[in-house]
């Protein structure tokens, strides 16, 4: 049951010791009227997170046609959604009538993935989960948060060198608004310290499938702000790099809030590899 602040305005005429304490009390009730089961604590569901990251993924190869890869995620999806039941609902869910009923469609998708069926149908399926799984944190009131989202709001990806050795973590946004690109640079893991590189470097984003490569570089060589207006460089150096930026770029096929395409990001003589990007939906 969802619990609400309730208003309450009464009018009394008391005097003395009496109309403290019946004031007392009256601020007692609607304290606890509005009260109950209210909680600051933050929604956490480990079950519906962990098969959130599978099934986000998943949605990833659907979009871009990699119907092996969905079908190699099916057992995996399969147990992960198996997880998510009634009994694991927080305690401190935000509407639990409405949690429980979108619940009821996920595990009716869920239970789909046990059925033999084709690629392409099996592909459908799973492009239609990650919706219901948004639906279904929202009535909860949990964060919509991906293990691999940065504090820019990106997508972070490790980038390895010629030894196979990861030497950086590469955070990219996409913004499903306007198609531009940005892309910040650190060393080692997350949270490592800047990767700078001169401000006439570029970096290289490939885009195999749909044979287009895009170029990404500083939006200029004095201060390279970005979009929230921090000066990125220092010494000549920067860690921040921009696509269409201060070119004439076509940016708008990157647009739209259901893009994904596999790419690959090179940064001097290491690259992230393969992997589909997605946008930071505004």
């Amino acid at each position: 049951m969802q619990h609400r602040t309730q208003h309450v305005s009464i009018s009394v005429a008391v005097s003395g010791g009496a109309g403290v304490l019946l004031l007392l009390f009256l601020g007692f009730f609607v304290s606890a009227c509005g009260g109950e089961g209210a909680t600051d604590e933050v929604v956490v569901w480990p079950e519906l997170a962990a098969f959130d990251e599978i099934a986000y993924v998943a949605d990833g190869h659907a979009r871009t046609g990699d119907l092996s890869a969905v079908a190699s995620a099916r057992a995996q999806l399969l147990e992960a959604g198996l997880l998510v039941t009634i009994a694991t609902i927080p305690s401190n869910a935000a509407d639990r009538t409405q949690a429980e009923a979108t619940l009821g469609d996920l595990r009716s998708l869920v239970e789909g993935l046990a059925v033999d069926q084709d690629e392409e149908a099996l592909s459908s399926l799973v492009l239609g989960m990650h919706p219901v799984i948004e639906e279904l944190m929202k009535a909860v009131g949990m964060p919509h948060v991906h293990a691999n989202e940065g504090p820019k709001g990106g997508f972070r990806f490790p980038v390895f060198g010629a030894d196979g050795v990861q030497v950086g973590t590469a955070e990219i946004k996409l913004h499903d608004d306007a198609g531009d690109l940005e892309v910040w640079l650190t060393r080692g893991g997350y949270g490592g310290d800047p990767w700078r590189l001169p401000v006439g470097r570029t970096l290289a984003l490939s885009f195999p499938d749909l044979e287009r490569d895009v170029t990404l570089a500083v939006r200029d060589a004095e201060r390279n702000e970005d979009e929230s207006g921090a000066v990125t460089v220092v010494d000549g150096t920067t860690d921040y790099f921009v696509f269409p930026g201060s070119s004439d770029a076509d940016a708008s096929w990157l647009m739209g809030a259901d893009f994904a395409a596999k790419v690959e990001l090179r940064v001097e003589e290491a690259t992230t590899g393969s992997f589909v990007l997605r946008p930071h939906v505004h």
